[in-house]
């Protein structure tokens, strides 16, 4: 049932609390809060399950950017379990998915993009150094190029919208990638039509996170709180992904 198991989330956020101290660098922060009385959203679900747990969050000129939360750990789950080889992570955010990601005996390599300096220097008090994990501060746009055997970009802040295509194309002009995803691709792909989706080449991992995502919601019982995507925005970035995608074909 993992991710959504209540046990391994709260596991994750504990231990995570533990690592991840209160800060503040520059416009950046991060606090904990607690999580009683707030609502807290899953992935691809709404329940009102009320969690007892600290909200780890990293806010800039007090404005939240992303939380350690169910959502956080839910939608990473896929990512982390398919990472390999030389892995490429656009945002750094707390740390949770790239410290996750650097475990992992199948992953020689991990390069992170971060564009805030203060955002680097909040992770490396936490986590220290790392061999595995290389940090360039900068414009992922204009990094240098590099062949990926997996490519992950998680900076959309929880929303989903043509970005996601254009970043596609970008990074993939730029690098050498084998497998590329992006937060929120499986709210993205499951929440597209059949009759739209059969006529767009999906790249097969998209596909087997998908599955392996909407299997684990089913057998929690949280699939009767899915959540689906609005269905205009989706064919739009499915018929933009089409172009992309159906190259070559």
């Amino acid at each position: 049932m993992k991710p959504y198991n209540q046990d391994f989330i709260l596991q994750e956020i504990q231990e995570y609390n533990s690592l991840i101290n209160e800060s503040i660098c520059g416009k950046y922060k991060i606090e904990k809060n607690n999580s009683l009385g707030k609502h807290i959203q899953g992935y691809m679900y709404e329940n009102n399950y009320q969690y007892d747990i600290p909200v780890i969050q990293l806010l800039k000129d007090n404005v939240s950017l992303m939380r350690l939360t169910p959502k956080e750990i839910e939608s990473s789950y896929e990512v982390i379990k398919f990472a390999r080889g030389k892995v490429g992570i656009v945002g750094l955010g707390l740390g949770y998915v790239v410290q996750k990601i650097a475990q992992k005996s199948k992953v020689q390599e991990v390069i992170v993009y971060e564009i805030s300096e203060e955002v680097i220097n909040m992770y490396k008090k936490n986590f220290g150094n790392n061999e595995k994990v290389k940090i360039i501060h900068g414009d992922a746009f204009n990094a240098s190029s590099e062949k990926f055997d997996f490519f992950y970009v998680d900076i959309y802040e929880y929303k989903l919208d043509l970005k996601v295509v254009e970043d596609y194309k970008r990074f993939n002009e730029l690098h050498d990638i084998e497998e590329y995803t992006f937060w929120g691709m499986e709210h993205f792909l499951l929440s597209c039509k059949y009759e739209d989706i059969i006529w767009v080449y999906i790249p097969e991992v998209w596909v087997e996170m998908s599955k392996r995502l909407y299997t684990s919601l089913d057998m929690s019982g949280y699939i009767k709180y899915y959540k689906q995507l609005d269905e205009d925005m989706v064919k739009e970035i499915l018929l933009a992904f089409k172009e992309i995608l159906n190259e070559g074909m």
